[in-house]
């Protein structure tokens, strides 16, 4: 009976070290390795502490804290590349990489204090639904990417040099266990282009906040700012994707425009002249490929000469890319030349909708805009959307005012005679009215 008991222990050991021995062999999995190290740095492992040098392997599952002179700059095995500031802690909860098969890759981290810098790799590149940095409060999602966070208890900043991130505030809806950005209502979308801004957020309720440039005084590089041995971060605003471009008549509509002619007095009237074609300077895609036979995604909006500026959960728009011109007066009356929009549903399915009553008005004087339209759904819901705010001197709109639980992000051309801005309206049970849109002078 004891030999039989005795056997039935050893099984289950036996068991038991199967099982746990791909666990273990994960959590010693090779992340990166240590390229710099100045200051006191330091690796935490099942509670051992040990100093960091040049050259030293960094594994999944460790700690990697710094004193407040302290950098450490990791290489990681895909190509990507990762900065610890002083004063903070970073934990790799998870990197795996598949060579073979990249979108199978993994990647998790952890930033509980301090700031960090984070360049995505070959495994972010191919699997961005697989990425993940999460704070005490928020979750950070990318879309190929160069980002710097700065993170206490009570506030995530986050600026973006490369590429785009979304934003969430952690909750049940967006949980730090999960991986990738999370398409919640408070999600917000940072990109290069908005040069110098950030995302600012507070709590786990409200939704991430947009800092304009001008008022950048708590930036993450100003808080913490990098070392010279950091790689320089690209300043195009060009997302991270070098999709190769394609035609712009494969994915711009342009919209004519009517050329009213006057008639001469006791004149024949002449043949209608074509409508002259006003070529689109504002585009959009959506981040992700949810198809209702509808063209458009962000991979094939993307162009050399393009520059995301603004996104929602489902969106992002392209304004071409450089400085922006934006004039010092005048008012300016936009007229609505291209839209796309829908009733989402919680399961992100989406059921087209038409615009209604659409107007836009920028006070170039003053920096302002006014914009007002209502979408009507195939049931016949019709749902306002209503803001106005700020020009930002990079031609950017920050919403001031706005219908309820209302989100509008947009941008001026680059000399600022057209206009687009994205829009978003929560409703009941999870949907919500989203669009895009793009307006001419």
């Amino acid at each position: 009976m004891r030999t039989w008991l005795n056997h039935i222990r050893a099984g289950f050991f036996v068991l038991f070290f199967a099982m746990a021995m791909p666990l273990c062999a994960w959590a010693n999995e090779v992340a990166g390795t240590v390229s710099f190290v100045i200051g006191e740095a330091s690796t935490l492992t099942n509670g051992q502490k040990q100093a960091i040098s040049r050259g030293d392997a960094i594994k999944a599952g460790q700690t990697i804290a710094t004193g407040v002179n302290g950098h450490v700059h990791i290489k990681l095995i895909d190509g990507a590349f990762v900065s610890i500031r002083p004063s903070s802690r970073f934990v790799i909860e998870e990197y795996k990489y598949d060579a073979e098969q990249p979108k199978n890759s993994r990647i998790k981290f952890n930033l509980e204090q301090g700031t960090a810098r984070s360049i995505t790799g070959k495994a972010g590149e191919a699997s961005k639904e697989s990425y993940r940095l999460n704070t005490p409060l928020a979750a950070i999602g990318i879309r190929g990417t160069d980002f710097v966070v700065h993170t206490e208890q009570s506030v995530t900043r986050v600026v973006v040099q490369s590429g785009a991130i979304v934003m969430s505030p952690l909750s049940q809806e967006c949980l730090s266990s999960a991986f990738g950005p999370c398409n919640t209502a408070t999600a917000r979308v940072l990109t290069a282009a908005m040069r110098d801004a950030y995302l600012e957020l507070r709590n786990h309720k409200d939704a991430p906040i947009l800092v304009p440039a001008e008022k950048s005084l708590n930036s993450p590089n100003l808080i913490a700012p990098p070392r010279p041995e950091e790689p320089v971060a690209e300043r195009n605003g060009k997302a991270a994707n070098n999709t190769p471009p394609v035609d712009a008549t494969q994915i711009v509509t342009a919209t004519n425009i009517a050329n009213k002619i006057d008639s001469l007095a006791n004149a024949v009237k002449p043949e209608p002249k074509p409508e002259p074609v006003i070529p689109a300077k504002i585009w959009w895609g959506r981040w992700d490929g949810s198809s209702t036979n509808m063209e458009g995604t962000i991979t094939s909006a993307m162009s050399p000469d393009r520059e995301v500026v603004m996104g929602t959960a489902l969106f992002g728009i392209f304004r071409e890319a450089g400085e922006t011109f934006v004039p010092s007066s005048g008012v300016a009356k936009f007229k609505l030349a291209a839209s796309e929009s829908y009733l989402m549903s919680a399961d992100r399915s989406l059921t087209a909708a038409s615009i209604l009553n659409p107007s836009l008005t920028v006070d170039f004087a003053n920096r302002r805009f006014d914009t007002a339209l209502n979408v009507k759904t195939q049931d016949g819901l019709v749902t306002e959307i209503r803001a106005g705010g700020e020009v930002t001197w990079q031609g950017l709109f920050i919403t001031e005012t706005a219908s309820p639980d209302t989100l509008v992000l947009g941008s001026l051309s680059k000399n600022s005679d057209q206009a687009g801005y994205l829009f978003q309206r929560s409703l009941n049970g999870g949907t919500s009215i989203v669009g895009a849109t793009r307006w001419v002078q």
